[in-house]
């Protein structure tokens, strides 16, 4: 019988407690799934303001190796091409986790990799962490009126060019010109405030009414640096990567999951705090000490 979320993060808590890290795989929601055997070796590589990425190396032997394999490689560990490479399997997205103490770290898995002689022996499992999320989350220059637009069927382009497949569109206003499109304040306040309009610009006009990520509005006095960010439509991380890095403030992107403390987050022109009933990706954005 499978475990519920509470009896396996109980599970995870002990392992914590005893080992000091437990690291795993979650499904494309963010809930654990299986545990990692024992690894070969964990490496990642820490850049400040940028995506951490890791590379962990684990056996494919006995019962958790082979559950591992089946569920990011293969359907059965005997799956193997000509040249004697598991074949990937086509599964939803999957995350590698680490829990250690006070602290807890997801990555994007990208496609492992498996080698070995006869049969594979060991897989290499890569990810980025989830702030590398923001690089691919267009930050529109007008949120507002990304709001409410219909899709609707088009079949030709703006300037009347026929496609071959008729597309389903909504029609957007974006920047038009180089000046105009800025948001002036303090770092914290007006990059925090992109964010969670960036992420609710895009909810709206998609329609998806369970977000996958909020931003952290809490903490005290803003005492961070004024701020000039020109928005042109591109993603999250190129509006806001630069100014944060001179203004000294960091951005991180975390795993909530229920039974964690509440997290204060933006409804209307009020802030409350607020828990979930499934995982959820939280965006903090943080003056950085000393910076």
């Amino acid at each position: 019988m499978a475990l519920t979320f509470e009896d396996y993060r109980k599970h995870i808590d002990r392992v914590v407690a005893d080992s000091g890290q437990w690291l795993g795989i979650l499904d494309e929601n963010g809930w654990p799934i299986l545990d990692l055997p024992p690894v070969v070796s964990l490496t990642a590589s820490e850049t400040r303001l940028s995506a951490e990425s890791v590379d962990c190396v684990i056996p494919l032997s006995g019962g958790a190796g082979r559950a591992v394999a089946e569920e990011l490689l293969a359907q059965d560990i005997t799956d193997v091409d000509s040249s004697g490479q598991l074949i990937q399997g086509d599964t939803p997205a999957r995350f590698l986790c680490a829990v250690r103490p006070g602290e807890r770290r997801a990555y994007f898995l990208a496609n492992p990799q498996a080698e070995g002689v006869a049969t594979p022996s060991q897989a290499t499992l890569s990810g980025v962490e989830l702030l590398d999320g923001l690089a691919a989350w267009p930050c529109p220059s007008i949120p507002s009126l990304w709001k409410q637009r219909d899709f609707s069927t088009w079949t030709t382009d703006a300037s009347g060019q026929t496609y071959k497949t008729p597309r389903e569109l909504a029609q957007i206003e974006v920047a038009n010109k180089a000046d105009g499109y800025t948001e002036k304040g303090k770092a914290r306040t007006v990059i925090r405030e992109l964010i969670q309009d960036s992420l609710d610009a895009v909810n709206d006009i998609m329609g998806w009414n369970d977000p996958h990520m909020v931003v952290d509005f809490g903490g005290g006095v803003d005492t961070s640096k004024t701020v000039v960010i020109r928005t042109d439509d591109s993603s999250i991380w190129d509006t806001v990567a630069e100014p944060a890095k001179n203004a000294g403030v960091g951005i991180q992107v975390d795993l909530w999951w229920p039974g964690d403390p509440a997290v204060t987050v933006r409804e209307g022109d009020k802030t409350v705090s607020k828990t979930w009933d499934r995982p959820m990706q939280v965006c903090r954005v943080e003056t950085i000490k000393g910076a």
